[in-house]
């Protein structure tokens, strides 16, 4: 055991035999904090640098340079066991790429934050300093984790990340069960799993993101999608970033002036040489084959404008006061890609406007705070 300068046990853990022997005591335990660090620079998935846990005995710094299958994880990141974490996306995309699993029964505490109002997107080191009353210094967050040995500042920073981490959780629970909100977060981070599942899996929906996109005439949009679907299982293959394979932009202009000779690729200068030789002529392979549109092909949603984007202001006004109401970050409740979901959903009904039920992105308590307020303006709206 060692205290890398911190006040508590700190243990580094570089064989799967002790790792097995903590994962199964933190699956007998109600709660756990986790937190990792990784580098992410130049590939497409994140490289595990350092995973953290803390338990009721210290913290565990686990070394995944050590440990090949870190499998081994999976038992516990969809047992019961809660895992306290702090803005959980990039430490789920971590988990899906080293353990082939979705940590289930997480407790992000930035959202435990939002529902507190104390804002939408407050970072560990505020939210720290918050509770704690603690400054902490963040300086080791973009260190290279995949050096070795590790220095023992960064040691030292990644074990009080989640130390810290562990201590603050009653307080937030307590705060939370006060206004009856605890379980609010776990639907929460259920709903962000579950969009970050279909993100993983739908690979064909990706053409759907690029801005701008929805200007295009449906027959570019349809070959854009192609080449969005082609980019993306390439990026994956060679484990790349997407910009390293071909940039949103450059998918985009391609789809806009759908060159069709390799010449014109060339002299259109969308790519590079480098991207020419190795991807030239699949794309013009896509550009030139018959591209036949379904009816059910989804066209890349336009910004709200016009009827919408008054109707947009409207509900937005009103979740925001409901949220104020109740105290609880208004970018949350209203999360503007919620809004505007509902808002596509609502003017494509031609009738019954005032009976179109809120979407099931929204979560069962999204619905119970606005559902019946959005209905009511529906109502007034449409003349329902």
């Amino acid at each position: 055991m060692s205290n890398v300068n911190c006040a508590f046990s700190v243990e580094m853990i570089r064989n799967p035999e002790r790792l097995q022997e903590k994962l199964d005591y933190w699956q007998t335990l109600p709660y756990v904090a986790l937190d990792t660090e990784f580098v992410r620079v130049d590939t497409f998935y994140p490289k595990a640098g350092l995973i953290q846990v803390a338990d009721d005995t210290g913290v565990y710094l686990i070394d995944p340079l050590c440990i090949e299958d870190l499998t081994l994880l999976k038992p516990l990141l969809l047992s019961d066991t809660i895992k306290i974490m702090h803005s959980m996306s990039e430490d789920v995309v971590l988990f899906q790429t080293i353990s082939d699993c979705t940590p289930h029964n997480i407790f992000d505490t930035q959202i435990a934050c939002a529902l507190l109002g104390q804002g939408v997107s407050v970072g560990y080191q505020k939210f720290i300093e918050l509770y704690l009353g603690l400054v902490i210094d963040k300086g080791e967050t973009r260190s290279d984790w995949l050096k070795r040995p590790l220095d023992d500042s960064q040691l030292e920073y990644a074990a009080k990340d989640v130390h810290y981490l562990y201590d603050v959780y009653p307080q937030v629970v307590s705060q939370l069960e006060e206004r009856d909100m605890l379980g609010v977060v776990e639907q929460e981070c259920e709903l962000i799993n579950k969009g970050m599942q279909n993100q993983i899996s739908d690979i064909d929906s990706y053409y759907l993101k690029f801005r701008g996109g929805w200007k295009l005439p449906i027959g570019n949009q349809a070959v854009l999608k192609k080449l969005s679907s082609w980019r993306e299982r390439e990026a994956r293959t060679r484990d790349k970033p997407r910009g390293r394979v071909i940039s949103d932009k450059q998918l985009l202009e391609i789809a806009e002036r759908m060159p069709k000779s390799i010449n014109a690729l060339q002299a259109s200068r969308i790519l590079n040489p480098g991207q020419q030789r190795k991807y030239g002529d699949y794309l013009l392979s896509v550009i030139n084959a018959a591209h036949e549109v379904n009816a059910d092909f989804k066209r890349i949603p336009r910004s709200l404008s016009g009827q919408k984007l008054e109707y947009y202001r409207t509900i937005r006004k009103a979740s925001e006061t409901i949220a104020l109401e109740r105290g609880i970050a208004p970018e949350l409740l209203g999360r503007k890609r919620l809004l505007e979901q509902y808002i596509n959903l609502l003017f494509a009904q031609n009738e019954k406007r005032g009976n179109v039920a809120l979407p099931k992105e929204f979560g069962v308590w999204r619905t119970k705070l606005l559902g019946d307020t959005f209905k009511k303006i529906a109502e007034s709206k449409f003349n329902v």
